[in-house]
């Protein structure tokens, strides 16, 4: 082959540089959007690889800077299908080409969806819904509630409360609690919730479809929630429904009903903490007079007590200071348990709606609902009245709106 023939031919290393100068100064393939599945998705380094697929299993190399990954909201895996934009380069040293991704996303999502998504990652990793739990109090005297003031949400609350607790009273902080104007009144009523003498906050409204319930993953409301004082317990949608109000709130329940069984701890409640009380006393007591018993007989084997007249001269006055040390710490452990045990079954005994009733006052029931309000009535309803005994029905024959008797 002469030289002018061998001048015809390009070496493997000239034209993959031709090449990758086409690639480089193809205006169409400086940024391109393009839909596919990761496969082999790895991180090495601060970057990511991975290869993009199509159903028809036709593939491309792709690559993530540092930069771009530190900005991408969600962590993507193999078998994800995305949506990303990309410069597509050359590889000149072996001629196959691949993407330089610019951004990325999940395919198939919503806006909503999209957003959701990228809030609840971006407070995750702040840890806001990591916040050790404020717990509740064990005899609350006030609840506030955010809710609209009609509808089902609480009514429930109320009813639930009025059988468990009557004397638990409720505050409604009124909100609507869909529409444009609810993340608003939500926050409103819910600062407002936070700066009363309540024991616990309820944030609840009921189902509805996503962009019902839209306005409990705004940002600031979750926030807020997140960092209130008070002990908040979250029943917002359906069971299936979770917004981010209620990852930021200290308890999630299913329902309103829940709600209010949530903050009022029953009778049984109180009975199982006394008992755990006792058993946790009995094993104090217990553990006290073994160490003792240890003692004693550690002190009548040892060396020391082989010759009596020895330990009667030496150790008399020691042992019989070591018993009443004993007996002292003794009996200072059970009047400290037992006093702590009846100023609890004082507080429980004070609680009881018995007491009430053995004051001479009576409770009034109206179709199974307490009645605390002459509005409540109508001439010729029929009531039930419990006393502190018995019980007694009776007919309405006339109403008076004042006190007077």
């Amino acid at each position: 082959m002469d030289d002018d023939q061998a001048q015809e031919f390009l070496t493997v290393g000239a034209l993959n540089r031709y090449l990758g100068a086409k690639f480089s100064h193809d205006p169409y393939l400086k940024q391109v959007s393009v839909i596919g599945e990761i496969f082999g998705y790895k991180i090495s380094g601060f970057s990511a690889y991975f290869d993009l697929r199509d159903e028809d299993e036709s593939s491309i190399r792709a690559y993530v800077s540092p930069t771009v990954l530190r900005r991408l909201s969600f962590d993507f895996k193999s078998g994800d299908k995305v949506n990303l934009t990309g410069s597509v380069r050359l590889y000149e040293k072996r001629a196959y080409a691949s993407l330089l991704v610019l951004s990325m996303q999940p395919a198939g999502l919503g806006e909503l969806y999209l957003k959701l998504a990228e809030i609840k990652n971006r407070l995750t990793k702040e840890g806001l819904f990591n916040k050790p739990v404020k717990p509740l109090s064990f005899f609350p005297k006030k609840v506030a509630v955010v809710t609209s003031k009609t509808g089902a949400v609480i009514h429930d609350i109320q009813s639930t409360i009025g059988h468990r607790n009557p004397n638990l009273a409720i505050q409604l902080y009124e909100s609507v609690v869909q529409g444009d104007k609810a993340v608003a009144e939500l926050i409103a009523a819910v600062k407002q919730a936070d700066q009363s003498d309540a024991d616990a906050i309820i944030i609840a409204r009921g189902g509805g479809s996503m962009l019902d319930l839209w306005p409990f993953n705004d940002e600031q409301l979750v926030r807020l929630v997140a960092n209130l004082s008070k002990p908040v317990i979250s029943s917002i949608g359906h069971q299936t429904d979770v917004t981010l109000v209620d990852l930021a709130a200290d308890y999630r329940v299913e329902t309103p009903t829940a709600a209010g069984v949530k903050v009022t701890p029953a009778i049984s409640d109180y009975q199982a903490i006394l008992n755990q009380m006792t058993v946790s006393m009995s094993n104090n007591i217990r553990r006290s007079f073994k160490n003792a018993v240890t003692q004693f007989d550690y002190l009548a084997n040892s060396a020391a007590l082989k010759s009596f007249d020895q330990v009667f001269i030496n150790h008399e006055q020691k042992l019989q200071n070591l018993n009443l040390q004993m007996l002292s710490a003794f009996n200072n452990h059970f009047q400290r348990a037992n006093q702590g045990f009846l100023n609890l079954v004082g507080k429980l005994d004070a609680l009881s709606p018995l007491k009430v009733l053995d004051r001479g006052f009576s409770v009034t029931f109206k179709d199974g609902l307490a009645v605390k309000d002459s509005q409540q009535l109508q001439v010729a309803d029929q009531l039930k009245i419990i006393f502190a005994k018995g019980s007694a029905l009776a007919e309405v024959k006339e109403i008076n709106h004042d006190r007077s008797i």
